[in-house]
């Protein structure tokens, strides 16, 4: 007798669309170059952000007119990395949410993808704060004051944090589908584990 519960399929609409979001503000970001930028008067700002990073190809001492130092710039490509690796495990997410599956290994594999974009996400939009903060610390230097500067956050940083919020959302609805999902399997498991010890009970009473 064949008593096993069929395996639901493992789809979570809402967490996919909610990663769609997070990776299309993602993909914008990365796109913009602007996530923050260095002005000073009468001259063109110094732009910082992924774009950047590609412009360099690998080269950290590329620009000696840079306030950022070797330091910085190795935290700026740390940050375009984990914006690459966050649009992969974003799309990775979306599309297994989004398809299903009824495998069992695939089950918390999704879930797993929307955690890692939503840190990969937290992870470059704070390392852009920090850069920014770092920036601004520097310009108070001495060898920066006969040149006055000014540090701006640019538009990707927002789209950025639109991102962030985006992929949290997508991880926090994964995981209370996750949740419900075993509260119901365990639940549909009682019912049938009490149905059978009932049955036998009337096997053996008769």
């Amino acid at each position: 007798m064949e008593s096993g519960l069929p395996v639901p399929q493992n789809r979570n609409l809402p967490a996919a669309v909610t990663q769609c979001f997070s990776v299309v503000a993602l993909c914008t970001a990365v796109a913009d170059p602007n996530w923050f930028q260095v002005s000073m008067n009468g001259t063109s700002p110094q732009i910082y952000g992924v774009a950047y990073v590609v412009r360099l190809q690998g080269n950290l001492t590329a620009d000696p007119h840079t306030v950022l130092n070797y330091e910085g710039i190795s935290l700026l490509i740390v940050m375009a990395t984990c914006s690459y690796i966050a649009i992969v495990t974003g799309f990775g997410a979306f599309i297994l949410s989004f398809l299903g599956s009824r495998h069992p290994l695939l089950f918390n594999l999704p879930m797993t993808l929307h955690f890692i974009t939503a840190i990969l996400n937290v992870g470059s939009l704070g390392l852009c704060s920090y850069l920014f903060f770092q920036v601004k610390t520097k310009l108070r230097k001495n060898k920066f004051v006969k040149t006055p500067m000014q540090t701006t956050m640019g538009e990707s940083f927002f789209i950025a944090v639109f991102g962030v919020m985006f992929s949290v959302t997508a991880a926090a609805l994964s995981l209370h589908k996750s949740l419900l999902k075993d509260t119901r399997l365990r639940g549909s498991r009682t019912e049938e584990e009490s149905t059978l010890v009932a049955h036998e009970q009337c096997e053996n009473n008769d």
